[in-house]
């Protein structure tokens, strides 16, 4: 039977208004996850490096240009798109935005990979679970979206013994393909982000990675999910408990952001539904254009 689920006319709704321009070319551009190779067509050519195999080398464009030219061959034109989502009971928060970080979480992956699919490319989701990592098969279509929507969203809001990193690095080493790599997490997972992790993903992949904005712990309404109740009104208003906190996030980020930056990955942050297409698109176009962290 069919799932009616409720996340599809949302997602359709809040692409609907955006322009065919906006969404028609989101994946346009150069990706490391088009396969090169010498099993299909003929792609382009450029300049020899160590390794390169002679056989590939085009000797009349080389003589034209004066430099040693190699062919180039597109093994697959079909991006691989696989979505990394954070989960736990920090998702059971609210952003900056006052919105559900839960929400926002199965929102800004609904509408990419509503988006990703509507441009052409297969997508798959993945996350944390307690033994090894949730991986599911790279497909496309609303049956497959949905399908993943319900199967995560089941699974959110609860704890995994299995840490972020482990997830990643678990995915890397079985699956095959090259991928574009969205990672969907908040402050508490750019913490646990290192040159070596991040290197291991950008050395065969490209990655794109979406904070979601956690409320603060400070406020007028600040509530402890963990021991389900409003926080004590001396510490929600502390001013240098904020200053604290601002202090450590923007140290999280500000690391974070440079190894982005030193590994050829992009970072954005995201507080509620309406910036998820604009800040993607922004995203991309940074790095397309090599604006890295």
């Amino acid at each position: 039977m069919k799932i009616d689920y409720e996340y599809l006319s949302k997602i359709r709704r809040a692409v609907a208004l955006y322009t065919k321009r906006k969404t028609s070319n989101i994946l346009d551009g150069d990706f490391h996850s088009v396969h090169r190779g010498r099993s299909l067509e003929f792609d382009d050519l450029k300049e020899y490096a160590i390794g390169d195999d002679v056989h590939d080398i085009d000797w009349k464009s080389s003589s034209r240009m004066g430099s040693i030219l190699v062919r180039r061959y597109m093994t697959d034109r079909r991006h691989n798109v696989m979505f990394i989502c954070d989960r736990g009971s920090k998702l059971l928060g609210d952003t900056t935005g006052g919105e559900s970080k839960k929400e926002l979480m199965l929102m800004t992956f609904g509408t990419l990979a509503y988006i990703v699919g509507r441009n052409g490319a297969d997508y798959a989701l993945a996350y944390p679970e307690d033994n090894n990592a949730s991986v599911s098969y790279f497909k496309s279509g609303t049956d497959h979206l949905e399908s993943l929507i319900y199967d995560f969203e089941k699974k959110a809001e609860t704890d995994s013994v299995r840490s972020l990193p482990d997830t990643i690095t678990e995915i890397l080493n079985t699956v095959h393909k090259r991928m574009i790599i969205f990672l969907l997490t908040d402050i508490e997972g750019l913490a646990q982000l290192s040159d070596g992790l991040v290197r291991s993903i950008t050395k065969e992949h490209d990655l794109l990675v979406i904070n979601l904005d956690d409320a603060f712990l400070t406020g007028d309404t600040v509530f402890d999910s963990d021991l389900s109740r409003y926080e004590r009104f001396f510490l929600s208003h502390s001013k240098a408990l904020h200053e604290e906190e601002l202090r450590q996030r923007e140290e999280i980020y500000g690391m974070a952001s440079e190894i982005c930056k030193r590994n050829k990955a992009c970072l954005t942050t995201i507080a509620r539904q309406e910036q998820i297409i604009d800040s993607t698109i922004a995203l991309l176009e940074r790095y397309r254009n090599g604006y890295y962290g």
